[in-house]
């Protein structure tokens, strides 16, 4: 079978050390109830990479997998579970102001969502015309993933999308996120810049809240070091993302509802 990422043994990062990676850049993306405004609003910036390198692996994921209904699954199961204990959270816990939202704070449903999306495209069908109607179908979810519903979703569907088209070139790869960063800088970025007075720090300050999307390129040096390869504890490590994503999220929560 080929390789879904390029094999280069010389790149630093395999599999596991690229989740751990992406898991610690998390929290700092997360940690905005404690920090300056404006370390918030660079940590939002330079995190931007998280959320398309866990769609990166789950495409990767989708592609090495002995059961793509059962990898799928796994990812609807645990946005479930997120999305009731975020749920539970609101309701007996946190305060208004420290409230999470169901779907917004959950990236396993968007993550899943493109799964769909990819599995719907790579669809093993024989007959031609199911084969196409299942590709129609496909578009179909991908342009209503791309609506902003669920976390993420207007950069990590298409990405996903992207990723599983061009995973055996990654210059045309790169190319195709360089073109999708620059469609979403050109309808994100004159919110910002439209009426803006032209304060450096505003302007900055309007980039990290309202245009921060098209900072998710910054994952093409980031993939430049990783080389597809399980590490020796991956068997270990299996579920890792699956525990630590919503534990850190209620954890951070808790902490500043109480504080």
């Amino acid at each position: 079978m080929q390789q879904f990422t390029p094999d280069n043994l010389s790149k630093a990062m395999n599999r596991e050390t690229f989740k751990i990676i992406l898991m610690g850049l998390m929290v700092l993306d997360h940690i905005t109830f404690f920090i300056s405004p404006y370390l918030a609003d660079f940590f939002h910036i330079t995190t931007r990479v998280v959320a398309v390198g866990f769609a990166y692996l789950v495409v990767e994921g989708m592609f090495y997998t002995h059961s793509r209904r059962n990898y799928l699954s796994r990812l609807i199961g645990w946005g479930i579970f997120m999305g009731l204990g975020n749920y539970l959270m609101n309701i007996f816990v946190l305060r208004k102001q420290y409230s999470m939202s169901i779907t917004g704070d959950n990236i396993f449903l968007t993550l899943a969502l493109g799964a769909v999306v990819i599995w719907l495209w790579d669809n093993q069908q024989k007959g031609k015309t199911k084969r196409r109607n299942l590709r129609i179908l496909s578009i179909i979810l991908l342009v209503l993933g791309s609506v902003p519903l669920l976390e993420g979703s207007f950069v990590i569907v298409p990405f996903m999308f992207i990723t599983q088209l061009t995973y055996k070139n990654a210059k045309k790869r790169n190319l195709w996120y360089l073109l999708l960063a620059v469609l979403i800088a050109v309808i994100e970025l004159p919110t910002v810049l439209i009426g803006a007075d032209f304060n450096p720090l505003m302007i900055f300050d309007g980039i990290a809240m309202n245009a921060s999307d098209i900072f998710f390129i910054l994952i093409i040096p980031m993939l430049h070091f990783y080389n597809g390869k399980i590490g020796k504890y991956s068997a270990q490590l299996k579920y890792l993302f699956y525990i630590f994503y919503p534990l850190h999220l209620w954890l951070i929560h808790l902490i500043a509802n109480f504080q």
